[in-house]
């Protein structure tokens, strides 16, 4: 979003409309912008179409950060998207036999006709989105990977560590999706997991957040898409 702004407030400056042109831009009235520009021929279409096609690229998965609902981001979406990407898990919905309780999301089976010797995954996403932008909507805060002086932080709420064997946490960025993978070990264990998220809780549960400020304290965990089977088949011993 910073590079697009840029770009065509340059070109907005030079326009008989620059005031309202720029406020446009602020208001991230795009359609309107380039409609001004290319009017004026302060924008050629082949320019409009790079720049587009970069905007949309840098933003790929901005729809997904403007999902307001906090379960139809962190648990519908995470959910539906991961067994996308790793079509070996189930979710637990959808296996007859299985009673999860609601305590894990999706699971693994070398053998799906049995319920022996499941791997119960914990599946949770949070968004990279400028935290100190207090009253805005979603996608006016998402942030790029390459924005590392701004200030995000991803609270993964509800960890249940005894009642799952591997959680899978999605951090989202306007250009990226980021995968860390820990053990419920790895979870319970780590210095920036907190336990007793609310009174009476059973099942040990906690919240764990990654922002800006310990992201590296999270690089032992973090995998490529290509490789999050191998990974939490490796974190349970398979």
């Amino acid at each position: 979003m910073k590079i697009l702004k840029q770009t065509i407030s340059d070109l907005a400056k030079k326009s008989k409309a620059a005031d309202q042109i720029l406020r446009k831009i602020e208001e991230q009235d795009f359609e309107y912008v380039f409609v001004s520009l290319l009017d004026e021929k302060l924008l050629s279409f082949e320019e409009y179409q790079r720049l587009k096609r970069e905007y949309d690229e840098r933003n790929k998965y901005l729809p997904f950060i403007k999902i307001t609902s906090p379960r139809s981001f962190g648990e519908t979406w995470a959910e539906k998207y991961i067994l996308e990407v790793v079509p070996q898990l189930e979710t637990t919905k959808s296996i007859r036999g299985l009673n999860s309780q609601g305590m894990y999301d999706v699971v693994y089976r070398e053998d799906r006709n049995s319920l022996e010797n499941i791997i119960k995954i914990e599946v949770k996403a949070g968004r990279a989105i400028d935290r100190t932008m207090h009253n805005t909507p979603y996608d006016r805060r998402a942030l790029t990977s390459d924005e590392v002086d701004r200030k995000f932080d991803m609270n993964f709420q509800q960890m249940k560590p005894d009642c799952f064997d591997v959680a899978i946490l999605l951090g989202v960025w306007a250009d990226k999706i980021r995968y860390w993978i820990l053990s419920s070990n790895e979870m319970r264990n780590h210095k920036h997991f907190s336990a007793g998220q609310h009174r009476g809780n059973k099942g040990y549960e906690g919240q764990i957040h990654i922002k800006t400020e310990n992201l590296a304290d999270f690089s032992q965990f973090e995998a490529n898409q290509l490789d999050i089977l191998d990974t939490v088949l490796r974190k349970t011993g398979r």
